[in-house]
C-alpha cells in the first residue's frame, strides 16, 4: 500500500480537475439532448406546416375545378370565350402542380422524425401521413436575466467546467515545485521454502517513507507550468467566445420569433379580406357583373395567401424551436395574474409535461431533460 502525502495540494488538484472534465462531459451530453429534441420538434413542425399547404393548394384545387366548369359551361352557352377556358385550366394546372413537391417535402420530413427516433424511414408513415394542424404556441417569451440564460446553457458550462480543470492543473504543475512524499507500508510472507511460507517466522512487515518528484528539474517543471497557463488562458478565451455566441444566438432566435409573430399576424389579415374577396367575385361573375380574370385573379390571389400564411405559420413554430433551443430546453413563461403564476411555479418545480411528450418521442428519459446541470 502507498499513500501520497499531498502536502502541496497535487493529488487535490488533480480530483478537482478530474471531476471538472466529468462536469463538462456531462454538459455536453445535455447539451447534444437539447439538441437533438429541438431538430425533431423542428422536423414535426415542418412536417404540419407542409401537411397545410397541402390541404390549401387540395381545396384551391376543388375550388378551380368548379370555375373551370362553370366557364367551360358558360362558354357553350355563349357568354364566354376559349380564351377564358384556357386562362382557367392555366391556373389549375399551376395549383395542381404545387402538391407533388410538397408530397415529396412531406415524406423527407417523416422520414427524418421516423430516423430521429431511431426507426427506418418509412416506419411512421402510418402514424405521420394523417394532417394535424401546428400545436398552439405561447404569445409571449421571457428569456430571463442574461445569468440565468448563461446558467442553462449547456455549452457554457461545458466550457466553464473546462476553464475550471485548466485552472487546476496549474495547480497540479505548480505542485511538482516541491518534494512528493509517500508513505508506503507491506505486510506479507516470505521463506526459501513453500512448506514454511505460513509460518510465524515468516512474516513481513514494513513502514517506509519515500521522496521523490521531478522538484530537482526546475526547468522542465516550469515548462510544465508555462504550458499549463497556456492551456488555461486558451480555454478561459473559448469560455469568453462561447458566452458571446451564446447570447448572439439568443438575441437573434428572439428577434426572428418576434419578427415572424408580426408576419404572421399580417397575413392571417390579409388571409382573411382575400377569401372574402374571392366569394365576393364569384358570385358578382354568377351575376354577370365582373368578367371571369377578376374571379381568376381574386382565387390566385387567395391561394397565394392562404399558402403564405401556411408557410408564416412553420416560420414562426420553427423560430420558437429556435429559441428552445438557444436557451436550453426552457424559459419563464411571461403570463399574466394566477395563470403566470401556476406556470412560473410548475417551472421552478421542474413538472414540465412538455418534456415528458418530447422524451417520449425521442426516446430520451425527460426525468434527465429535466434534472438541473448546475
Amino acid at each position: 500500500m502507498i499513500w501520497e502525502l499531498d502536502f502541496f495540494g497535487r493529488v487535490r488538484r488533480s480530483v478537482e480537475s478530474q471531476r471538472a472534465e466529468t462536469e463538462a462531459s456531462a454538459a455536453d451530453l445535455a447539451g447534444v439532448q437539447v439538441a437533438m429534441v429541438a431538430e425533431l420538434t423542428d422536423a414535426y413542425f415542418r412536417l404540419r406546416g407542409l401537411q397545410v399547404q397541402l390541404q390549401v393548394a387540395r381545396d384551391n384545387e376543388i375550388n378551380q375545378a368548379e370555375t373551370l366548369r362553370l366557364i367551360e359551361v358558360l362558354f357553350e352557352n355563349g357568354r364566354g370565350t376559349s380564351f377564358d377556358a384556357d386562362r382557367a385550366r392555366t391556373q389549375l394546372a399551376l395549383t395542381r402542380s404545387r402538391i407533388p413537391p410538397l408530397e415529396a417535402e412531406a415524406a423527407v420530413a417523416a422520414h427524418r422524425i421516423a430516423v430521429l427516433t431511431g426507426r427506418t424511414p418509412a416506419a411512421m408513415a402510418e402514424v405521420l401521413d394523417h394532417p394535424a394542424a401546428l400545436p398552439e404556441l405561447p404569445a409571449q417569451i421571457n428569456a430571463g436575466a442574461p445569468g440565468d440564460l448563461l446558467r442553462r446553457r449547456p455549452d457554457v458550462a461545458a466550457a466553464e467546467r473546462r476553464l475550471a480543470a485548466a485552472t487546476a492543473r496549474i495547480g497540479v504543475a505548480m505542485a511538482d515545485l516541491f518534494p512528493r512524499f509517500t508513505l508506503g507500508g507491506l505486510i506479507g510472507t516470505q521463506a526459501l521454502g513453500f512448506g514454511s511460507l505460513f509460518e510465524r517466522d515468516s512474516e513481513t512487515r514494513m513502514i517506509s517513507l519515500g521522496v521523490g518528484g521531478s522538484f530537482l528539474d526546475v526547468g522542465r517543471v516550469r515548462s510544465r507550468i508555462a504550458a499549463a497557463n497556456s492551456a488555461t488562458a486558451e480555454n478561459l478565451a473559448v469560455y469568453e467566445r462561447t458566452v458571446l455566441r451564446a447570447m448572439e444566438e439568443t438575441e437573434n432566435a428572439l428577434v426572428r420569433l418576434s419578427r415572424a409573430q408580426t408576419e404572421n399576424a399580417m397575413l392571417v389579415q390579409a388571409t382573411e379580406a382575400s377569401r372574402r374577396a374571392a366569394k365576393t367575385a364569384r358570385l358578382q361573375f354568377e351575376g354577370g357583373a365582373i368578367h371571369v380574370l377578376d374571379v381568376l385573379e381574386a382565387e390566385r390571389s387567395r391561394l397565394e395567401s392562404e399558402d403564405l400564411l401556411a408557410q408564416s405559420a412553420t416560420r414562426r413554430a420553427t423560430a420558437l424551436v429556435a429559441v428552445y433551443k438557444t436557451l436550453a430546453g426552457g424559459w419563464s413563461h411571461a403570463l399574466p395574474g394566477p395563470q403566470g403564476e401556476a406556470v412560473a411555479q410548475r417551472h421552478k418545480s421542474g413538472d414540465r409535461p412538455e418534456l415528458d411528450e418530447l422524451g417520449e418521442m425521442s426516446g430520451y428519459n425527460a426525468a434527465t431533460l429535466k434534472r438541473p446541470l448546475y
